[in-house]
């Protein structure tokens, strides 16, 4: 790993495998990413000013997957300044980005992409999130162009200037276009959002052909979207200037409006935002937050005046005024939890074989994870595993899901499915990190892929066919910008394709999802298939052996799977542990020793002599290259005990 240092506002920055390739479409290196953040400091830093930032990080490089970053990793250096948001059951630690030495860091760690609120922290106390201006992200549907979204910017730039703002294009470096307006004085967050959400309304009432403010995905085709929820306090959106995490080093451009009056508007890279800034200078200089601030003011922005101005034009006249939300009843008690919704369990896939499936299969990535069944019922969050077991005190930030799930204040009940992972730096999940993770110092993200969907809102899905439940698993945008969750989308068909797909981003496998399936809870059913890209099994600690020259450390461990009367063995696991997790085996194992061999096979005796046997409670998951011909485990390799599962599983 080459390593060097850089000298920047005075910090001494260690900068690693520069020549690294981030974006190998274009060959574009960390060294051009430091470069880029650097000669653009100037223009970035006063639209992340006082903003905690998220990251989307790409270590490996865009053509591996990414993963969120909200908190500080270990490792961060002391001069970053940062800011902490406490949830109900958590803090996370931002960074807050105040010189070009924190972007050089940023790009040190691959950091492309910069996510930010619009709100700022020195306007703000610990009740009130209040911004000074408002973002609108147009995000064009199937089947619309870049040039249809400048159309209706357009318009949204007339209807910002009869309310007396001004306003400003950046297109996003992916699909769409964000619009900014700079409002006259900093108001709460919910206060922007209904400002925003007044515009994206009149306009889709205005254009309901050609535009649309609904949230479901289904209703986007043909049409530009534009989303108003960014504004919310919990949201977040691409900083202007940042780079996109894509196959090529696109960036969030400010715009002039003239451009986008002419056709053939595209998105620019890195290096047109650089030419461009070196002649034009920062085109969003006037919405920066940088001057003193303006006094706080609560008052929600009407568009009174834009409609009075408006009255004339007979595109218009059907906006709708706006209107107060209806008061929702306050409960005075919880209602009891429904048998139905509790009783759910996670349907199991099959090993029946996926090739040749035709279109009426679809597919998914298969993770190495836990199984969760997640429930979300009166505003409270409880993770079960296929086993029935609780899973929720060993994952407390997930108590993010009852976070999320709200509309209008009230909490919305749900029951998804879905895995929990660990992401590594790599971008690839891990499950000895996982299984580990309390113990281990090694970087990683943890997330939910979620996959199914079998109640929302008092609506029972578990009846529903696949296709109509992930249809409306997908339109779901209650998680859009908490990290912590994802719902991947479908890989392509058919099933060849889906699992090359699966191998090239190093997942587990595939399953195979028949279209018209119900939810069998807590059955195995050939309607799902599994197929996994290599070999890995789950078994049963029947004993152990100790370590060369100590009696007080495990060597390897004896393994099997359940039989008629005890364990069929499978052989010796002894590499893949850590010297903290051989630890906590041999702690978690000494309760539990038997003097009797669990396993209905004859062992070597060499082996046997120095065995310590254990009752057969603890079931692991290993990784082996192949089996032999006498059915044991060809160079077996330890992965992590699963929490989830009992012997009885196997």
């Amino acid at each position: 790993m080459t390593r060097s240092q850089l000298e920047v506002d005075g910090r001494t920055i260690a900068l690693t495998n520069l020549e690294k390739v981030l974006y190998p479409a274009t060959g574009t290196r960390k060294f051009d990413v430091v470069d880029y953040y650097i000669r653009m400091a100037d223009a970035m830093l006063p639209h992340l000013a006082s903003r905690p930032v998220t990251r989307k990080r790409w270590p490996a490089g865009t053509e591996s997957a990414p993963f969120f970053e909200k908190t500080l990793p270990a490792g961060t250096p002391d001069w970053i300044a940062h800011f902490t948001i406490e949830h109900a059951e958590r803090k996370t630690v931002y960074p807050v980005v105040r010189s070009a030495a924190d972007l050089v860091w940023l790009a040190q760690v691959a950091a492309l992409e910069l996510h930010v609120p619009q709100w700022r922290i020195d306007l703000s106390d610990d009740v009130d999130r209040r911004t000074e201006r408002l973002v609108l992200d147009l995000d064009p549907g199937p089947g619309v162009t870049l040039d249809q979204c400048a159309r209706v910017a357009l318009d949204i730039r007339d209807m910002l200037a009869d309310a007396g703002l001004s306003s400003f294009p950046v297109t996003s470096g992916s699909k769409g276009i964000h619009v900014y307006a700079r409002l006259a004085s900093p108001v709460k967050s919910e206060s922007a959002r209904a400002v925003a959400k007044q515009i994206a309304t009149a306009m889709a009432a205005a254009e309901p052909q050609t535009v649309t403010a609904t949230m479901a995905k289904a209703q986007r085709e043909g049409k530009v979207f534009i989303d108003w929820s960014q504004n919310t306090a919990a949201k977040t959106t691409l900083a202007p200037y940042s780079l996109r995490g894509l196959a090529k080093p696109f960036a969030a451009a400010p715009r002039t409006w003239d451009e986008l009056t002419e056709p053939g508007l595209e998105q620019l890279l890195w290096s047109e935002v650089m030419e461009r800034y070196e002649v034009d200078g920062d085109l969003l200089a006037e919405l920066s937050d940088e001057a003193t601030p303006a006094p706080v003011s609560d008052k929600v922005i009407d568009l009174g005046e834009y409609r009075k101005k408006q009255s004339s034009r007979t595109r218009l006249e059907s906006a709708p005024s706006r209107s107060p939300r209806p008061v929702q009843p306050i409960r005075e008690e919880a209602e009891p939890p429904r048998p139905d919704l509790m009783g759910l369990r996670p349907m199991l896939a099959t090993d029946d074989p996926i090739d040749g499936l035709d279109d009426d299969w679809a597919y998914e990535g298969k993770w190495d994870g836990f199984r969760a069944l997640i429930r979300v019922l009166g505003g409270r969050a409880r993770l079960v595993s296929r086993s029935g077991n609780d899973l929720t005190g060993d994952f407390p930030e997930l108590g993010a899901f009852a976070d999320c799930l709200t509309r209008g204040g009230e909490p919305v009940d749900a029951v998804l499915d879905g895995e929990i992972v660990a992401v590594n730096a790599a971008g690839l999940t891990d499950f000895s990190l996982l299984s580990s993770r309390k113990r281990t110092s090694e970087p990683h993200e943890l997330r939910v892929h979620l996959f199914d969907v079998l109640h929302l809102d008092g609506v029972d899905l578990w009846e529903q066919p696949w296709e109509v439940r992930r249809e409306i698993l997908d339109s779901l945008d209650y998680f859009d910008d908490e990290p912590l969750i994802d719902i991947p989308p479908l890989l392509p068909g058919p099933a060849d394709t889906a699992v090359a797909v699966a191998r090239e981003r190093g997942w587990e496998g595939v399953v195979a999802k028949r279209r018209a399936a119900r939810y069998a809870s807590g059955r195995r059913s050939s309607d799902w298939r599994k197929q996994k890209n290599w070999n890995s099994v789950e078994v049963v600690i029947g004993g152990y052996r100790p370590g060369r020259g100590s009696d007080s450390k495990i060597g390897s461990l004896l393994v099997g799977l359940p039989a008629d009367r005890g364990l069929r063995y499978l052989g010796r696991v002894g590499t893949g542990f850590t010297d903290a997790e051989l630890d906590a085996l041999l702690e978690e194992l000494q309760p539990l020793r038997i003097s009797r061999c669990p396993f209905v096979d004859d062992i070597d005796k060499p082996v046997a002599g120095s065995a310590t046997w254990v009752l057969p409670k603890i079931v692991a998951d290993v990784a082996f290259m192949d089996w032999t011909s006498t059915g044991h485990l060809r160079h077996p390799t330890w992965r992590g005990i699963r929490r989830d599962k009992l012997p009885g599983d196997l």
